[in-house]
């Protein structure tokens, strides 16, 4: 929100300079981003002669022009404005002059001697938004031909100069949406007496006859002030207004508008004015209708306006979207006479909502939608009829203030001990009521009464620390609900730099942290400590991807998107991680490496995770594109793979203490990590799902595999890439019932290790052969690893010969052979049965 320093100066005494208040502004609470001087003092800018005009010789649009700018010789000028002629008076930046305008990329418009098209130019004959005087830039700009050669610009013309401000303002702060309120704020701080512009407000007896103005929907229009003005004249309006709503970034469009405006930038409240003479039967009706509407808005835009969405109705028709623009055919022209002037309380939920259907936020909107004082509806709508009377002229025949629903002040006890005990700084009592009362704060005491009345705060000398006041909070603070609201308003003008430092501090004891945060927590380090760089994308995406990523079976659309790149939840990582991969390609990074922890959420009809219909889940996603390395002079470039992917999926899940419990499975063009069966580190944890013929089946943690061509582009991606999928829920559930996360102290019993060597067929796994070893094993088997793989010689074609390493051990004996013996003959057998193995000997 913009905040123009001289506009801010007519509602203070006095005020700090513009550095200073920028100060002042933030530390009370409204942040200023930026700082930007507007308007030029234009030294350096002369009036100059005209005296010849002859064509460019190398350019057909350029002319070269003889200019008289006071000197002894007149100045050669190369110029591009189509209405440059001989005996003009022209303003021109002389050499050295900095023009109030910048160049595009931010740096001073600095005039300097130039070549342009072989011809000499030693200055800039300049046009009127080069000057920051207006947007013109049609030609250049033609002075009265009295003015001397070389007189001053400045005094041909009035500059206007300005610091505007740049406010990062908070939702729960729409009181500071308008100049007024901003220096509210500035005088609680600084002392000065704030100046309203309120004290000329006309006196209006006259009444609208009755039933002029009617409210049918009371609940979302909760007040509704209409003034009437007669006999006006639409016209330009006064320097001062125009430079004002300039400065923050507002075009001036005519006097009545222009007025609307700047009441709105003043006090906060919008406003909007009808050509009385088009509103029908010369009534209007404050409704929302129960289906969709087709309405032209004043841009000329025709909009689908969604059922419920509150409208300002005529006799016949809408002549308005309520809270958030005017329609066309009700807006003032300059054939307007007779307009009717709009000031209205609209509750805040429905304006928001109307405004997010339409995708469009204006000035109105956005404070609507925080909420605007209730109690100041008629107050602007007279501050605005005073202006149109003074600038467009015309009378004012009578006022209608409907008011349905009435917003009394909120009173709320602040107990001085309290506030002192919070803030940890003994404030004096009559410093609190001073600065509650600056922000237009009722206070009262309220422990000691005379006559069964409250003393009013600024009346008592003797305040001590039990003292309680009772504050009526103004309807324009809606934010404040309780006494710690007050305390911080406190604290915010008194400044928090004034409160000095405990001396010590109470470190209360921390919660513990919960599991799945520490969970979390290690799996960002892990992915991090393997040479992985997180990334955060956006939950929501594009409209265009409905179908790609499974349609209405799955896709969960949103009910009223921002935009048509966020209309659906993600049911999967992939996207972003792709749209962050080009976006960096496209930088010329070569190779990337991304992990991202996020919820992604799809369709189902098993109840749902939170809400009906709609599972949500966390999962893990690692995504490699591009090179692994580039050209070097040891070796060429390498694009990544999906053993690369696999490497640093394993390696996750080794620092996560899982290597032992997982395991791979090809699955088509994907690799599924999977829970091991019988896993020393997870033996029980093997879900119970089986198919038909009883065997069990795997519950998968996730899946790798190379991302499709389609995937590639429409994420314009053009190099290879990897993906990988984990479910952070089930990792975390094998974390937490992992014996590795158990203490057990070394046994002080030797291990005892046998070598096994079997002959099976070329197609059996070695995984698959070790898995059914740890099943039958027990627990005195704590490891089995293959040692040699062995083909050909003695073996028949289709055989291979694999050699494991069992380790045993047991916590109350020493093993040996005979101990072990029992357990090999039983997996000879068992594998000899599941696998045709044989002993090699």
């Amino acid at each position: 929100m913009k905040i123009s320093y001289n506009w801010l100066s007519r509602y203070l005494s006095q005020i700090p300079d513009p550095l200073e208040t920028a100060d002042i502004l933030t530390l009370t609470g409204l942040e200023v981003e930026e700082i930007e001087q507007t308007g030029s003092d234009l030294t350096g800018i002369v009036v100059g002669e005209v005296l010849d005009v002859q064509p460019h010789p190398d350019a057909d649009r350029l002319v070269v022009c003889s200019v008289d700018i006071g000197d002894k010789e007149p100045s050669q000028i190369v110029c591009g404005a189509p209405n440059v002629e001989a005996g003009q008076k022209v303003p021109v930046a002389t050499v050295g002059s900095v023009l109030p305008v910048p160049l595009p990329d931010g740096s001073p418009f600095k005039i300097r001697k130039a070549k342009i098209r072989g011809q000499k130019s030693a200055g800039m004959i300049c046009a009127e938004d080069e000057l920051g005087l207006s947007d013109d830039h049609s030609g250049i700009m033609v002075l009265d031909g009295s003015v001397t050669p070389g007189t001053p610009f400045t005094d041909v013309v009035t500059t206007y100069r300005d610091t505007v401000y740049e406010i990062g303002l908070t939702p729960n702060r729409p009181d500071a949406t308008c100049h007024l309120g901003v220096a509210r704020d500035l005088a609680a701080v600084t002392g000065a007496r704030l100046q309203k512009p309120l004290d000329a407000l006309p006196d209006i007896t006259g009444r609208l006859e009755k039933g002029t103005i009617g409210i049918t929907d009371t609940d979302k229009c909760h007040r509704y002030t209409g003034i009437l003005i007669c006999g006006i004249t639409v016209g330009e309006s006064p320097g001062w207004m125009k430079n004002l709503l300039q400065s923050i970034g507002l075009r001036p469009i005519n006097n009545v508008v222009d007025i609307t405006n700047f009441v709105l930038h003043e006090l906060g409240q919008p406003l909007h004015a009808f050509d009385y003479r088009l509103l029908s039967g010369g009534r209007i009706n404050v409704r929302s209708f129960d289906r969709e509407m087709k309405f032209t808005t004043l841009d000329e835009v025709e909009r689908t306006i969604p059922a419920g969405s509150l409208f300002i109705c005529d006799g016949e028709k809408p002549v308005a979207l309520a809270g958030v623009m005017g329609g066309h055919n009700s807006e003032i022209t300059a054939g307007t006479t007779d307009l009717l002037i709009e000031s209205a309380y609209f509750e805040p939920t429905g304006i928001r909502k109307t405004a997010r259907n339409l995708a469009l936020q204006t000035d109105s909107s956005y404070r609507f939608e925080r909420g605007v004082d209730p109690n100041i509806t008629k107050t602007a709508a007279l501050r605005c009829a005073e202006l149109v009377r003074q600038i467009c002229g015309g009378n004012i025949n009578g006022i209608a203030d409907v008011h349905p629903v009435r917003t009394e002040p909120l009173e709320i006890e602040l107990r001085h001990e309290r506030n002192n005990l919070l803030l940890g700084v003994p404030i004096d009592a009559g410093k609190v009521v001073q600065i509650l009362e600056r922000l237009e704060f009722d206070t009262f005491d309220t422990i000691e009464q005379k006559s069964g009345k409250a003393v009013a705060a600024s009346d008592r000398s003797d305040h001590n620390t039990s003292t309680i006041w009772r504050c009526t909070v103004p309807t324009f603070r809606p934010d404040i609900t309780s006494e710690i609201d007050l305390i911080e308003e406190v604290a915010r003008i008194f400044d928090y730099n004034n409160i000095p430092d405990p001396e010590r501090i109470t470190i209360a004891q921390p919660e513990p942290v919960p599991f799945r945060e520490q969970f979390l927590e290690k799996v960002r380090s892990t992915a991090v400590a393997a040479g992985l760089k997180e990334i955060y994308t956006n939950s929501l995406l594009p409209e265009h991807l409905y179908e790609p990523l499974g349609g209405k079976s799955v896709v969960v659309p949103t009910l009223n998107p921002i935009t048509k790149d966020q209309a659906l939840l993600r049911t999967s990582l992939l996207y972003g991680f792709l749209r962050s991969a080009a976006y960096n390609f496209n930088r010329g990074i070569n190779g990337v490496q991304f992990f991202e922890i996020g919820n992604i959420f799809r369709k189902t009809d098993d109840g749902g995770t939170w809400i009906e219909g709609i599972h949500e889940s966390t999962h893990l996603h690692i995504g490699i594109a591009g090179q692994a390395h580039s050209d070097h002079w040891k070796s060429p470039a390498r694009n990544y793979d999906i053993f690369d992917l696999k490497a640093l999926v394993q390696s996750v899940m080794q620092q996560l203490g899982l290597d032992q419990a997982v395991e791979w499975r090809l699955s088509g063009d994907e690799l599924l990590l999977t829970a091991r069966e019988g896993s020393k580190l997870h033996p029980d944890r093997f879900d119970g799902q089986s198919d038909r013929s009883g065997n069990s089946k795997p519950l998968i943690l996730g899946a790798l595999s190379p991302v499709s061509p389609e995937w590639n582009k429409r994420t314009e991606v053009e190099v290879p890439s990897f993906s990988s999928d984990l479910q952070i829920d089930l990792l975390q559930n094998l974390v937490q019932k992992s014996e590795s996360r158990t203490y057990k102290p070394v046994s002080r019993f030797p291990s005892f290790a046998f070598d096994l060597s079997l002959v099976v067929n070329k197609n059996v796994a070695s995984g698959d052969l070790e898995k059914s070893m740890y099943i039958i094993g027990g627990s005195q088997l704590k490891t089995v690893e293959v040692f040699d793989v062995f083909e050909g010689g003695s073996l028949e074609k289709n055989q291979k010969s694999i050699a494991f390493r069992l380790t045993f051990q047991d916590n109350a004996k020493t093993l040996t052979i005979k101990d072990v013996d029992p357990v090999i003959k039983k997996k000879k057998k068992k594998l000899g049965s599941e696998f045709a193995t044989e002993l090699r000997s």
